[in-house]
């Protein structure tokens, strides 16, 4: 056998692979990575969550209006701070996140001793009698209002955000 027909081989040393220090810089790096968009990341999930929100509360209140149209009763809309709800007679509930400021006027109406006035009052006929939901995160937030006229659910934009 000539020099030229010998396999080859390698030694334990030569062999393919990642050395420790390596593997520590690319775990380093990406621990610096995931750090960076972790923050970031943070600020984009509550921001959703704050959109979704709002865009919850604008259904619920559409649905109680359509619910008071349709079946030809009054729907009531109340809130509960002890337990974050919105609740609507009939429609169910929605609670409302811990991290969102939550601010709300009732509408001045006479009520029956012993009974609280609700948020939102949405008449069969397609009128609708309410305070304001204010809704905010940071420097933004949205305000909910009803039209008493039309029976609308009125939204509009406080501050630096809707």
């Amino acid at each position: 056998m000539t020099p030229c027909e010998v396999p080859h081989r390698r030694t334990p040393i030569q062999q393919a692979g990642f050395t420790l220090l390596e593997l520590i810089v690319v775990l380093a790096i990406a621990a610096l990575a995931a750090a960076a968009v972790g923050g970031g990341a943070q600020a984009v999930l509550e921001q959703a969550r704050y959109r979704a929100t709002v865009r919850d509360i604008g259904n619920f209140l559409g649905r109680a209006r359509g619910a008071s149209v349709r079946e030809g009763r009054p729907v009531a809309v109340r809130y509960a701070p002890a337990t974050r709800q919105l609740t609507a007679e009939g429609e169910g509930a929605i609670a409302l996140p811990e991290g969102l400021d939550v601010a709300w006027q009732l509408p001045d109406m006479t009520m029956p001793p012993g009974l609280e006035a609700p948020l939102f009052l949405f008449d069969p006929d397609g009128g609708a009698v309410g305070g304001a939901l204010r809704v905010a995160r940071g420097t933004g937030g949205v305000q909910f209002r009803v039209n008493w006229l039309l029976g609308t659910v009125e939204r509009s934009s406080l501050g630096g955000g809707a």
